[in-house]
C-alpha cells in the first residue's frame, strides 16, 4: 500500500528520520535521543485519548536467557510472562477510532515453532495446564467493555511474533484441513503494520522461524492490511512509533493519558529493563554497573541488538515518568514479566498492571462533547 493510500486519519511524524539516518550506531543513538524529546512534544499535543483499557489474555512460560538477556542470576530456566491487549479509542476524522493492541489469540498462537515444540516436550497437560494459564479472550475483553466486533477499526501487534491474524481480519482462501475461507471476526478491521515486520514473513529466517507461525497473515485479503513505513500519529493521543531491532519490522504504540505519554512493546520484559540500576531483580543492577548498559534487550531473536538498544532508549524518552517512581518510565510491555513460583526470584520490582483511562465509548453511544 503507498503512502498516498494511507487512510486519512494517519499523520506522518518525521522527526526521528534524520537520527535514523545516521550510519554510525554511537551517532544514531545520540541523534535519536536528542530527536525523541521533540516526537515526544508533538505526540503529547496530539492527546490525550479517548479511552485506553487493559485486559490480560495468558500467562506463559519464556526462557530466561531471552527475556532478561542473560543478565539476571538465576537458576530457573523460564521467566513467567503476560500478554495483555489494550483497547485503545481516539477521536480522529471527526469520529471515534477504536484500536487493539496486541490481541493475540492464544489458541492459534499455539501454532508457532517455540510453543509447539514446548507442547511436544513436556506434553499438552504440563505446558497448557501448569505452565501457563488462560486469563481470557480478546472476544469477552469487547463484551465486557461494550464494543461489538464491527466497532474495530484497527488492530496492531508491536511485532508478530506467535501471532496468527486470520482469525481476525479473514482470509481469502482455505486454511490448511478447512473446506472454506477463514470468515472475518472483525468485519471492518484493518492490521497497521510495519512494511518490514510482513516481508519477513515472506522468507523466514532460521534464526526466525521459532517464532513466527509461518502462514499468520497468509490469505488476509490486501485491503485489510495499512502498511506503513516510519511513525504515524492516529488521531488525538495515539501514534505508532518504528523501534526496529527485536525484529526488523518492530514499532511501539504511544498512547497518550490522564498522566502523560506510555510506550508499549516487547523490547523489554519489565520496567526493569528500562531502569535497570534501580532493579531488585538479581543480577540486573550489577550487569548495568559493570556494562554501563542502561537497558536489557528481550533477546530471543536479536535481528539487530544494536537498533533494539537504541529502540528502548527511544521508548523511554518518549514514556513519561512513573507519578509513584519517577525513576521508572511508563513503559509497559505487552508480554509483562510476572512473579510465579515456577520462576523463584524473578519478579519484577515494579509493574504498572494495567493502562485506564477516560470512558469507553460504547456501542451506539457518542463521546461527550468535553471529550472531544
Amino acid at each position: 500500500m503507498a503512502s498516498q493510500d494511507l487512510p486519512e486519519e494517519l499523520t506522518r511524524l518525521s522527526e526521528l528520520d534524520p537520527a535514523r539516518a545516521e550510519d554510525n550506531p554511537g551517532e544514531r543513538l545520540r541523534a535519536v535521543r536528542r530527536a525523541a524529546r521533540a516526537l515526544h512534544d508533538r505526540i503529547g499535543a496530539s492527546g490525550p485519548a479517548l479511552a485506553v483499557r487493559t485486559f490480560d489474555i495468558a500467562t506463559f512460560p519464556y526462557p530466561t536467557g531471552y527475556g532478561l538477556g542473560g543478565a539476571a542470576r538465576s537458576l530457573a530456566p523460564y521467566v513467567m510472562m503476560r500478554n495483555r491487549m489494550q483497547l485503545i479509542q481516539v477521536r480522529a476524522a471527526g469520529r471515534v477510532i477504536t484500536i487493539l493492541v496486541n490481541p493475540t489469540d492464544p489458541e492459534r498462537s499455539l501454532a508457532a515453532p517455540f510453543f509447539a515444540r514446548q507442547i511436544e516436550r513436556y506434553g499438552n497437560f504440563v505446558s497448557r495446564k501448569l505452565m501457563s494459564r488462560r486469563h481470557g479472550s480478546v472476544e469477552e475483553a469487547l463484551r465486557s467493555a461494550g464494543v461489538a466486533p464491527a466497532d474495530v477499526d484497527y488492530i496492531t501487534f508491536d511485532h508478530l511474533h506467535v501471532q496468527d491474524v486470520r482469525g481476525w481480519l479473514g482470509s481469502d482462501d482455505a486454511e490448511i484441513g478447512a473446506e472454506r475461507p477463514t470468515p472475518a471476526y472483525f468485519p471492518r478491521a484493518r492490521l497497521l503494520v510495519q512494511r518490514e515486520e510482513l516481508r519477513t514473513f515472506a522468507c523466514l529466517h532460521p534464526l526466525q522461524e521459532m517464532w513466527y507461525v509461518r502462514d499468520g497473515v497468509a490469505g488476509v485479503p490486501a485491503d485489510r492490511l495499512v502498511v506503513v513505513h516510519g511513525d504515524y500519529l492516529i488521531g488525538g493521543g495515539f501514534a505508532l512509533v518504528r523501534t526496529p531491532g527485536h525484529t526488523a519490522g518492530n514499532h511501539s504504540p504511544v498512547v497518550v493519558t490522564d498522566r502523560g505519554l506510555w510506550t508499549i512493546s516487547e523490547n523489554g520484559i519489565a520496567v526493569d529493563a528500562y531502569a535497570p540500576e534501580h532493579s531488585r531483580i538479581p543480577g540486573l543492577r550489577r550487569h548495568a554497573r559493570d556494562t554501563g548498559a542502561e537497558v536489557i534487550l528481550n533477546s530471543n531473536t536479536r535481528e539487530d541488538t544494536l537498533d533494539q538498544y537504541t529502540s528502548m532508549v527511544l521508548e523511554k524518552t518518549l514514556a513519561d515518568p512513573c507519578p509513584d517512581r519517577p525513576e521508572l518510565p511508563q513503559h509497559f510491555p505487552s508480554s509483562e514479566l510476572v512473579a510465579s513460583p515456577l520462576a523463584p526470584g524473578l519478579r519484577p520490582s515494579y509493574s504498572h498492571g494495567a493502562i485506564t483511562h477516560g470512558q469507553v465509548v460504547r456501542s451506539g453511544e457518542q463521546p461527550a462533547a468535553s471529550a472531544a
